[in-house]
């Protein structure tokens, strides 16, 4: 084990602070493919942390693809996952994917407020040391039943008023587009199987342990610049992406 310690004064979550950590251990090779991780109540000692706190770092590393959890076995670092890099001609918002299909896309607004970033966020973002971001998570129904959860984030200093507006039934694209004359034009996303846990499955309607499709996505404007970071859980039961290919 390195000399990490947790910052007792950081705004950073504990949790949130080990689960950077660690993702920095895999990605500098300190870790690698198939290597056991300490185990919970180990890393909670030489941390001084509660095991909880390690576990919901753990856990979110194992979401995320770094980690697999096997019961009584303990906790691995994962093979990486492959990529397909599929290119689309036109970058859109879920809302005008789905008129296009026909359905009404409706929002409840679940979350909404301006945060300092987790690491990632802000290395994605390419944002400094202290900038804050629009935290939004919204329920989204199509036709009136549960499709998905949408939880992005967006460089507070270039759009403030995201931590304000109402956001029922609106499409931020949209309103990036009316508000500050910017919105995503290009963007990178990437696919993962996923399962319904805790809040996610009662927000969804669905049972704990049902197949999720997740999307994260780094979205860029016109300059190239990144200005959304966002993932979305769906209801495999009720989605499918279709990918076309055209000339």
């Amino acid at each position: 084990m390195t000399n990490f310690r947790i910052q007792r004064h950081s705004p950073v979550p504990y949790y949130r602070q080990i689960e950077d950590w660690m993702r920095g251990r895999i990605r500098n090779g300190e870790l690698r493919p198939g290597d056991a991780v300490e185990n919970e109540i180990a890393l909670a000692q030489s941390l001084g942390v509660s095991r909880i706190t390690v576990r919901q770092a753990l856990d979110n590393l194992a979401n995320q693809g770094y980690l697999i959890r096997k019961r009584a076995l303990g906790t691995f670092v994962a093979e990486p996952r492959k990529s397909f890099v599929l290119i689309r001609p036109h970058l859109r918002s879920l809302t005008e994917e789905m008129a296009d299909e026909g359905l009404k896309l409706t929002s409840k607004t679940l979350e909404q407020r301006v945060v300092f970033p987790e690491a990632e966020i802000q290395r994605q973002l390419q944002l400094a040391d202290g900038d804050k971001v629009v935290l939004i998570r919204r329920l989204r129904s199509a036709d009136g039943l549960p499709l998905c959860i949408e939880t992005c984030y967006h460089p507070f200093a270039a759009f403030p008023s995201l931590a304000e507006m109402d956001l029922t039934d609106q499409s931020i694209y949209e309103l990036l587009e009316r508000e500050y004359q910017r919105r995503p034009v290009t963007a990178k996303d990437t696919l993962v199987a996923d399962t319904a846990k805790g809040e996610v499955a009662r927000w969804l309607q669905i049972e704990p342990g049902a197949p999720l499709m997740r999307i994260l996505r780094i979205a860029y404007d016109a300059q190239q610049i990144p200005i959304e970071y966002s993932y979305t859980v769906f209801r495999a039961d009720r989605h499918q992406i279709v990918i076309e290919y055209q000339e």
